[in-house]
């Protein structure tokens, strides 16, 4: 049997993204680089060194072994994320300086480095205050990867400045099935159980929104084996891994609803990679956990 060791084709999934088209991706748990003919599953998950989405390892005999995107299922930015960044911070910006003209809002103030205290320069894409207290807004419409959301995390922290990570799309969140991509999920777990998103029109206004489990039917079969019986399988629902069922909570004004939480390190739920102790602009909805 005929077996293509050439280079994968582009995914269809990810059109405009080429990390994967050499059999690379990345370790989620060391980061490290992992090519397809030599992991296995188990050793997931991964995700592309590009674009930063969640991959899915390939493995067959018809074609090389290789890693492949997984189809967005909400309303990415796609090609248009520059501009999609741009229109949610100037949004953002412009409504919290219109509720809180005493905040001194800015768009991607510089806040000098402290070598001496080894505090790094931080760049936020939008801050000011709110009731008296310092906020920093990051907006995460690019493949940011885990890493540098972690150590911005912590920069803040040494600042004491309460940070909201929101992630914008161009259109209204579905509701039959999203695919979360990585951090997307660390922001779940950072803020106890849900994720900010926008969409332009909100203004200063986000929709939490908690990740359930999204379940499929495994059909069932039966047969006859000999010195066996009766065998008979399936018939059950079955969790996807990585498709979830969107909880929304209602839409939250940034500057009303919003309080500061200090959180202590800890692990992400079926996660590898700890997030420090950070103070967060968290909503004062019940926790989900």
């Amino acid at each position: 049997m005929h077996r293509d060791f050439g280079n994968p084709q582009r995914d269809a999934a990810a059109p405009d993204c080429d990390g994967l088209v050499d059999g690379w991706a990345r370790k989620l748990a060391n980061d490290q680089p992992a090519h397809a003919s030599a992991v296995t599953r188990d050793e997931g998950p991964f995700y592309c060194a590009t674009c930063h989405a969640e991959v899915i390892l390939r493995k067959g005999a018809e074609r090389a072994d290789h890693f492949a995107h997984e189809a967005p299922r909400h309303g990415y930015s796609g090609g248009v994320e520059g501009a999609l960044h741009r229109a949610c911070k100037q949004e953002i910006h412009t409504a919290l300086a219109a509720e809180n003209p005493d905040g001194r809002w800015e768009v991607e103030r510089t806040i000098p480095a402290r070598p001496g205290l080894g505090i790094a320069e931080a760049r936020p894409d939008i801050s000011g205050r709110v009731r008296g207290l310092p906020v920093a807004i990051e907006v995460q419409a690019s493949a940011l990867g885990i890493a540098s959301i972690l150590q911005r995390t912590r920069t803040y922290a040494q600042r004491l400045i309460h940070v909201l990570w929101i992630v914008p799309l161009r259109e209204q969140l579905a509701d039959d099935g999203i695919r979360p991509r990585l951090h997307e999920r660390y922001f779940h777990s950072l803020y106890l159980g849900r994720t900010y998103y926008w969409w332009p029109g909100l203004a200063a206004t986000v929709l939490p929104v908690h990740y359930g489990a999204s379940t499929h039917r495994v059909p069932s079969s039966e047969w006859y084996r000999p010195g066996i019986g009766h065998v008979r399988v399936g018939g059950y629902d079955a969790a996807y891994r990585a498709i979830k069922t969107p909880y929304c909570g209602p839409r939250l004004q940034i500057s009303q609803d919003f309080a500061p939480r200090r959180r202590g390190p800890f692990i992400p739920e079926n996660e590898c990679k700890a997030v420090p102790a950070c103070d967060l602009w968290l909503d004062r909805l019940a926790p989900w956990w």
